[in-house]
């Protein structure tokens, strides 16, 4: 795999891999209003190239009892990147430090690196 060429960190709060977890695996009542597919917890990113990524998690089906990573990437003029550059699909957690994804179909190794932190304080 080659070193990828854009790097980015997306902040999540202090302890924020467990709290989002545990949001993941023990879904909290939902406020009024909110619907499946809509992100509960969420942060961001940009790269230096202008390429966006939101992710974060969002309300899973009602009657599955989870809810699941989502990942939207954008590129510079904000159109979002179709199809999943990201894809958490398998994620049972939120324990990920990076994601390397590419967002040219024809990139096998994936010129992005999104480096997922913890607020210190």
């Amino acid at each position: 795999m080659n070193e990828p060429e854009f790097k980015a960190t997306m902040t999540i709060p202090k302890n924020g891999k467990k709290l989002w977890t545990d949001i993941m695996q023990n879904p909290p009542a939902l406020p009024k209003g909110v619907t499946e597919d809509q992100y509960i917890v969420a942060s961001c990113a940009k790269f230096s190239d202008g390429v966006t990524v939101f992710g974060g998690v969002a309300v899973g089906p009602k009657d599955q009892g989870f809810n699941y990573p989502l990942f939207m990437v954008f590129d510079k003029n904000m159109h979002q990147v179709g199809g999943w550059p990201i894809d958490p699909s398998d994620w049972e957690d939120f324990q990920v430090s990076s994601i390397q994804f590419a967002i040219d179909p024809n990139d096998d190794d994936g010129n992005y690196l999104l480096n997922i932190v913890e607020e210190t304080s």
